[in-house]
């Protein structure tokens, strides 16, 4: 059930969340792609597998909270 619909929930309750680089308000949906080993999956091959994060519109910065997994450097 979508807890937005939930009963007692108003609009002036949420607060927005904005980009802590460049204070942006708005943010789009893109997709990081990780690869699975084949070794991990039985697979005869490695898989490919698409994550949806969401990073600012404005700067392209992705928030650590919309961060599926910690990337390694």
């Amino acid at each position: 059930m979508n807890k937005l619909n939930t009963p007692g929930i108003k609009p002036n309750d949420m607060q927005p969340i904005t980009c802590k680089e460049c204070n942006g308000m708005y943010f789009r949906q893109v997709m990081a792609i990780n690869k699975v080993s084949k070794f991990l999956t039985g697979a005869d091959k490695d898989t490919m597998v698409p994550i949806p994060v969401f990073r600012c519109d404005d700067c392209g910065s992705i928030p650590e909270e919309f961060q599926p997994i910690k990337v390694k450097k």
